[in-house]
């Protein structure tokens, strides 16, 4: 009895030892952080050094750390200021902080898999934060790019609401396989191969973008391998912060506008019918003849008497509003944080029956079940509805142009109200109404899309850490389109019969990533290593359903059709990769990093599937020396180089094996259905290839009030994705290969100036860049034609993709000019005038 007492005793005894170590080793810490005006800094930064555990300060500047270990030191930073470390000591409460003006090289930005701060990095990289982004009213986030970054070239090249843009990292360098850079959504690689009419970034909430990074140089992209040639924009989502609590609700609405200089200028009623008039008075003076008014159109007998008339332009388009409502619920513990977002984002098109509406949804969970370990998981549901105009193009495929070339002298509606279903006038086509196609016909298409991922950090020992993640992206897409016969088409009045289409996609696009990575001081050596194995794969299907033969135009469903032909795809390719990445730092000024990344693809031939793509880069940041001058002009200055290997492997799925396609066979005589081979194989299709070299310096001024960038890079493109002749005896005339050679060259200049930084603070941002873009190699070709009737042309020593036409020089205004001028067979006084551009007195291809 006596033995089990004292055991209880000994027991008490000694939970009150631990708890008495316990409290004397733990603190809590609390305290304010301001700048140097005493002004609070909401949203900054608190982390116990070594650990994961961390805060930020509320609206007020203050923060609470519980159970800090004393002699511990706090990380202290906040955007635009220097990182502050701060020591605990005895006591650790109400402590004040007080941050200095830092400038942009100390500021973290994202990298290929992870985070680096910008003053220790080697390559070309550009990047915005949400401060930047978050005042532009755009529906997707590649919209808002534009004019942001040097070497980065946006351009809106539709206006359809829900549309896409066209970006360029420092030009254009590949002729079969695509410009378009890779896009990477918290890590994860996503594409657009088989989006037809929305922009895949339309379906992310612009709102839930925390920063947007480009890669620009091979030392940055070559982490991406087969896939980083055109450049690499990463795109990192808000996380919740621990100790932070917040609701945020934005809205905005407003109207679009096609500004004056946009619209179209069209001939009203009097003009055209005046024009008509002078046409005929022209002709009757070429054909030497006396011009007869009786021979004048009864329509366009008594121009003045026409008026406006109808303005097609005017009647196809509108004023449109646009609205975005967001809410965002954040709260974060140092044990589990958490967001929460919603998102409604309607924008009507300035072409009627047109639209673009998206529901947004997005959940991101981080935990620390232990102290070794964190979870989280990051999940982005949206739901996007379109109605889509064919507005853009030629007329032949876009109403809009072809409502130009309707007569301004046939009204909209008939008396009744009605549409006016043949538009026509003398010297015309009668051509159906354009407002009752544009109206009446159904073109709709609703998209599902979830984006999500899952990852366990675990910390296997000091500096050491294992990442394992598991991503999906998986959309389904129904296109619903139905031309009812009263709606005609152009050129073709009504009745008309009825058509319709169904469309159905699914994409499904996985990713598993697992990777080690070691980062740890030694003295005056920082050490950072990055290996790791990834898989990923992707399958893409359509089903395509066309019908006609309807009863009726109440039934507007696939079934409502008597002959249904069909059409359907499947596509699937997989790519296994091993990274690798060692960054190293002497003394915090002597910098080194090499990558590499090994890509096995199965887009690529059986006898060329596994390529090899490594880069190098290094940096110098001469203002640490003893020798640079300490007198306060420049406070940071580093010189960088780079060079490295990237690719392109947007070469199609099976572009490498033989095509086959159907086709009729004569067999006895009776007609038999069978395939056919329409392309030949090559096992050797690989990658295309750039290698790139990029050179620069980043400088910070007057104490990081002003920010200076500067780089030349030269990049060759080789191995290009080509079709090149072959001998007929082969039963085929091309033959796609890897040949050709590209080479683009620039100057890119990056100024930032900090020009007040109290309470008011302001900024101006100043971007320039110069790139010359060459071919160098084209194969067995002289010249490729493309584009709409042969429009552009690319020749060997000059750029890519040149306009290629007749260059007009004006009006053959009398004979003697016609008798003495190059010019083609039958041109007249009147005609147009093209430049004789080789001299060789001929107007023609040459």
């Amino acid at each position: 009895m006596n033995r089990n007492l004292s055991s209880k005793k000994l027991g008490f005894l000694l939970f009150l030892w631990i708890q008495t170590v316990f409290a004397f080793a733990q603190n809590n810490v609390t305290g304010t952080i301001s700048d140097a005006q005493k002004q609070p800094l909401p949203g900054a930064s608190v982390v116990v050094k070594g650990t994961s555990g961390g805060t930020v300060t509320g609206s007020d500047g203050t923060f609470t750390l519980k159970d800090v270990p004393k002699g511990s030191t706090l990380i202290v930073s906040f955007i635009g200021f220097a990182t502050q470390e701060v020591n605990i000591t005895e006591g650790g409460t109400n402590l004040q902080i007080v941050l200095v003006e830092g400038n942009a090289l100390n500021e973290l930005v994202v990298v290929a898999y992870g985070d680096q701060k910008r003053r220790n990095v080697t390559g070309a990289i550009s990047s915005v934060d949400s401060r930047s982004l978050k005042d532009l009213p755009l529906a997707s986030a590649d919209q808002k790019l534009a004019g942001q970054m040097a070497g980065v070239q946006v351009s809106q090249v539709t206006g359809a609401p829900g549309g896409g843009v066209v970006i360029r990292v420092r030009g254009s360098g590949s002729i079969g396989a695509g410009d378009d850079p890779l896009y990477v959504i918290d890590g994860f690689p996503v594409t657009n191969t088989y989006s037809r009419y929305s922009n895949p970034l339309a379906a992310i909430n612009p709102s839930d973008i925390e920063s947007i990074t480009v890669l620009k140089d091979a030392a940055s992209t070559a982490i991406y391998g087969s896939r980083g040639a055109n450049g690499v924009i990463l795109i990192k989502t808000k996380s919740a912060k621990a100790g932070v609590t917040s609701l945020d609700v934005n809205y905005y609405t407003g109207i679009q506008q096609i500004p004056d200089r946009a619209k179209i200028k069209m001939m009203n009623a009097q003009e055209w019918a005046t024009f008509r008039v002078e046409a005929r008075q022209d002709l009757a003076k070429f054909q030497g003849r006396v011009f007869d008014p009786a021979t004048i159109p009864a329509d366009y007998a008594n121009p003045a008497s026409l008026g406006a008339g109808t303005n097609w332009f005017n009647e196809m388009t509108q004023t449109a509003p646009i609205q975005d409502l967001n809410v965002t619920m954040s709260k974060g513990t140092e044990s589990l944080r958490s967001v929460f977002s919603a998102g409604y984002f309607k924008q009507e098109g300035t072409v009627k029956n047109s639209n673009f509406e998206r529901y947004s949804f997005r959940v991101n969970l981080e935990a620390n079940p232990h102290k070794l370990v964190t979870v989280g998981v990051n999940l982005n549901p949206s739901f996007v509805n379109r109605k889509i105009a064919d507005s853009e193009g030629h007329f032949n495929n876009s109403l809009v142009t072809a409502s130009y070339l309707n007569s301004p002298l046939s009204p909209v509606y008939l008396g009744d109200g009605s549409y006016n279903n043949v538009i026509t006038s003398t010297d015309l086509f009668s051509n159906a109404n354009p407002l009752s196609i544009l109206l009446d016909t159904k073109n709709r298409q609703s998209t599902m899309r979830a984006l999500g991922s899952t990852y366990v950090i675990v910390k296997l020992a000091d500096g050491l850490n294992f990442k394992t993640t598991f991503n999906m992206d998986w959309a389904t897409t129904k296109s619903d389109f139905f031309r009812p016969s009263f709606v005609g088409a152009f050129r073709a009045v009504p009745p008309l019969p009825a058509t319709g289409v169904t469309d159905n996609t699914t994409l499904l696009n996985w990713l598993n990533e697992n990777t080690l990575n070691y980062d740890k001081t030694f003295g005056k050596h920082n050490l950072t290593i990055l290996a790791g194995y990834a898989i990923q794969q992707e399958k893409f299907t359509r089903t395509t359903l066309n019908g006609s033969g309807y009863a009726d135009d109440v039934v507007q469903t696939i079934n409502g059709a008597t002959i249904v032909t069909s059409g359907a795809d499947v596509q699937a390719w997989r790519l296994l990769s091993y990274i690798g990445r060692v960054n190293y730092a002497f003394n915090d000024k002597y910098l080194l990093s090499v990558a590499v990344r090994r890509d096995g693809s199965s887009r690529f031939g059986s006898d060329n599937r596994w390529a090899m793509f490594p880069s190098v880069s290094a940096g110098w940041r001469v203002s640490d020396e003893a020798f640079f001058p300490k007198n306060g002009a420049i406070s940071e200055l580093k010189i960088r180089a780079s060079y490295g290997l990237s690719g392109n492997n947007n070469i199609g799925n099976y572009t490498y094996i033989p095509g086959v396609t159907g086709d009729n066979y004569t067999f006895g005589g009776a007609l038999a259905s069978g395939f056919r081979l329409n392309s030949l194989a090559n096992s050797n299709l690989g990658w295309e290839s750039s290698r790139q070299s990029d050179v620069g310096f980043d400088a910070s001024l007057l104490k990081g009030r002003l920010n200076f960038s500067a780089e030349y890079y030269s990049r060759l493109t080789e191995d290009m994705l080509q079709s090149v002749d072959i001998p007929n005896a082969s039963g085929f005339a091309t033959a796609i290969t890897n040949i050709g050679k590209v080479e683009n060259k620039g100057f890119e200049f990056t100024l930032n100036s900090r020009n007040t930084t109290g309470a008011l603070k302001w900024e101006t941002d100043f971007n320039i860049s110069f790139n010359r873009n060459k071919v160098l190699n084209l194969g067995n070709k002289t010249q490729i034609l493309a584009g709409d009737v042969n429009s552009n042309i690319t020749i060997v020593g000059k750029p890519l993709g040149m306009f290629y036409g007749y260059d007009f020089l004006g009006i053959f205004q009398t004979q003697a000019e016609v008798d003495n001028s190059p010019k083609q067979a039958g041109q007249v006084v009147g005609s147009v005038k093209y430049r004789d551009v080789n001299g060789d007195g001929k107007i023609d291809a040459n």
